[in-house]
């Protein structure tokens, strides 16, 4: 499974991954590098948060609409274009070069959208419910892969050359992912079963191997005026049920690295301690990641999400009580064991739950619990630092992921998700 899916999916998915985590960690840098203000860097955050929201449903109608193959290619190709419009802009300098810059940031959200889904989709579609947990699992490593070596690749260039280089880092990345996708060999588009936009001719169903389509063709019988209209055969009591879950898990996840930042500065650790404490934890979650995926398919769905935002949650209520960098690091370490279970979960159940027909505008929808927890996040945390201290967001959080994991656990049974093998 492993060996199919490598050079279609999983090599340019690492290399996108670093294209996109090569500049994350200097994007704030380079708006106040072109005159914004602290304030204005952050509100650019923000609104790219903001745009990833708004474009997730549109982007999984478009992958329906064009076939998951040649959506991952034209969100590559577009990548590689508007992060080059940022190189442009930070090589300029001049007047209007932060408008410049805060377009191609902004148009950059879209692109990434319709690449993660994209690629969820194609995954879903081609591989046996038996596998599906270890192949989602291995999709989300290739995230954090690309987290963990984006950053220490533009780290050792801005040590000899200007902030613009990262940005060629990614336009370099996201080119050779083209590449890999475009070359009909490595990319497999004209695998047994799919046409050359890669989607389904009439395959088993990886479920139970009942036939299915998930092209235009499969709902010709529902046109009406030349478009195709697709009812999404999904059970939304258990998606609204398993959404929630999932929202809870992605607001830890993106709190995570905010208050550990914040905890460390508050017990009087350098920003060096920090970053390897962080560091640490991304090694953690990496040597997690295939023991992961064989649980998902081993033990069930939701069991390990629930063990998942468990031993998450219990990370984050022990931070408080570390006063030294070991200590830290402790916490750390247990938080990473919790998210590092969960590596791909998201994913996998999104593939669980999603229908045939009309996969990539369902994926779309099921993205809408995530994002909602990317943006609710840094906004419960900051609520809480204004109202309260940096111990209470930590609790709040920790808190957080102990009730997603309660809820998950009362629903598991009506949510319905595959128990295993």
């Amino acid at each position: 499974m492993y060996r199919r899916l490598l050079w279609p999916v999983l090599a340019p998915s690492v290399l996108f991954g670093v294209a996109a985590g090569a500049t994350v960690p200097v994007s704030v840098l380079a708006a106040m590098d072109l005159g914004a203000s602290a304030a204005l860097a952050a509100l650019i955050v923000a609104i790219v948060g903001a745009f990833s929201l708004a474009t997730t449903v549109p982007a999984g109608m478009l992958i329906d609409r064009v076939g998951d193959r040649r959506a991952m290619l034209l969100a590559t190709g577009a990548a590689a274009v508007v992060t080059a419009v940022t190189v442009g802009s930070l090589v300029w300098a001049g007047p209007g070069a932060l408008a410049l810059f805060m377009a191609s940031t902004f148009l950059r959200a879209p692109a990434v959208n319709v690449w993660s889904l994209a690629r969820q989709a194609y995954v879903a579609e081609r591989v046996p419910t038996r596998e599906v947990g270890r192949a989602m699992t291995a999709l989300g490593g290739t995230m954090r892969i690309g987290a963990l070596a984006g950053p220490l690749m533009g780290g050792l260039l801005l040590l000899v050359l200007p902030l613009w280089s990262v940005y060629v880092l990614s336009v370099g990345c996201s080119l050779l992912a083209l590449a890999i996708l475009y070359a009909p060999r490595l990319g497999g588009r004209h695998e047994e079963g799919f046409d050359a936009s890669g989607r389904r001719n009439a395959v088993p169903d990886r479920a139970d191997g009942a036939r299915a389509d998930s092209g235009p063709s499969a709902a010709a019988d529902r046109s009406e005026g030349g478009r195709t209209r697709v009812r999404l055969d999904v059970r939304w009591d258990a998606v609204v049920l398993a959404g929630v879950a999932i929202s809870t898990l992605a607001m830890a996840r993106v709190a995570q690295a905010v208050l550990i930042q914040l905890w460390g500065t508050h017990v009087g650790l350098t920003a060096a301690q920090i970053s390897l404490a962080i560091a640490t934890g991304a090694a953690v979650e990496i040597l997690l990641m295939f023991p992961a995926g064989y649980l998902k398919d081993r033990l069930g769905r939701s069991p390990v999400l629930v063990a998942c935002l468990l031993v998450y949650g219990c990370g984050f209520l022990v931070l408080p009580l570390a006063d030294t960098w070991w200590g830290v690091v402790g916490a750390v370490g247990v938080m990473s064991v919790g998210n590092g279970l969960g590596a791909g979960i998201n994913m996998t159940i999104g593939a669980d739950l999603s229908p045939p027909v009309g996969r990539g505008r369902f994926l779309g929808i099921w993205a809408l619990f995530s994002n909602v927890g990317v943006l609710g996040g840094p906004g419960l945390v900051s609520l809480l630092l204004v109202v309260a201290s940096t111990q209470a967001a930590v609790l709040a959080v920790g808190g957080l992921a102990l009730s997603g994991a309660a809820w998950m656990a009362a629903w598991s049974r009506r949510i319905g998700l595959p128990r295993g093998l």
